[in-house]
């Protein structure tokens, strides 16, 4: 229950700080790249997420799951 708020806490901290940075970058008076504050917005909890320690070794892991299938398959074919 309490790891749960947190999260619900901290997602809608994030998102109203990135609501926020938004509308000021409109409001300047000078142009801004919306795009780039956009895409920046949104990658940075998955750099977050790696670098907090995220397993990013999806190949490995696919890799060792087709290997656990193969062998088991050949052990129930002798």
């Amino acid at each position: 229950m309490k790891r749960s708020f947190k999260m619900i806490f901290i997602f809608s901290l994030y998102t109203l700080m990135c609501s926020g940075v938004f509308v000021v970058a409109i409001r300047e008076s000078t142009r801004q790249p919306i795009g780039l504050l956009v895409v920046s917005m949104a990658l940075t909890p998955v750099l977050v997420a790696i670098i907090g320690g995220l397993p990013v070794n999806l190949l490995k892991l696919k890799f060792s799951m087709m290997h656990d299938i193969s062998s088991t398959t050949n052990e129930e074919n002798k």
